[in-house]
């Protein structure tokens, strides 16, 4: 009997660890992986894309800006790229990119496909924002994404120069 008391005591501990660990880990760790910026002439036909979609209102995307845009001469690419790592016990679900825009960004897109990050995972997610000119590159990044059915959020300022 005390053998069987014993063994009940260790799973009882062993599971309120595991319930402790799960409680205390239920968020995205986010780290800033690279920012490539290019100017939207050397991309001419992705632009003219984009600038299509943005007039036809069927652009997979957040539109920022409303009116006409410019030439390709006028605007830049920031593609920004995390790595997040899924530290939970369970699935990180619908895992999804915002940026916070400043005064010249015009639009930006990620990538379209359903993102599940495995419990104990990495993995890489980009986002491209049109911005007008070269502005500085800071942006806050909202991670949104699921865990048990309930929406987590993350904020990461992405600062190329930390």
């Amino acid at each position: 009997m005390k053998t069987a008391a014993i063994i009940l005591m260790v799973l009882a501990l062993a599971a309120a660890c595991c319930l402790g660990y799960a409680l205390f880990n239920t968020n995205l760790h986010v780290v800033g992986k690279s920012l490539e910026v290019l100017p939207a002439s050397q991309r001419t036909a992705e632009f003219d894309a984009l600038k299509t979609a943005v007039q036809r209102q069927s652009l997979l995307g957040t539109v920022l800006k409303t009116g006409d845009i410019g030439p390709a001469e006028d605007y830049s690419y920031y593609i920004y790229t995390l790595r997040l790592e899924n530290k939970c016990l369970i699935p990180a679900e619908m895992v999804e990119l915002q940026i916070a825009p400043i005064d010249s960004d015009v639009l930006f897109y990620c990538d379209t496909e359903e993102k599940i990050i495995p419990a104990g995972e990495t993995r890489d997610v980009w986002c491209v924002l049109l911005t007008k000119g070269t502005p500085h590159a800071v942006r806050d990044i909202y991670v949104t994404y699921y865990l048990w059915g309930h929406p987590q959020e993350v904020r990461y300022t992405y600062d190329a120069a930390r």
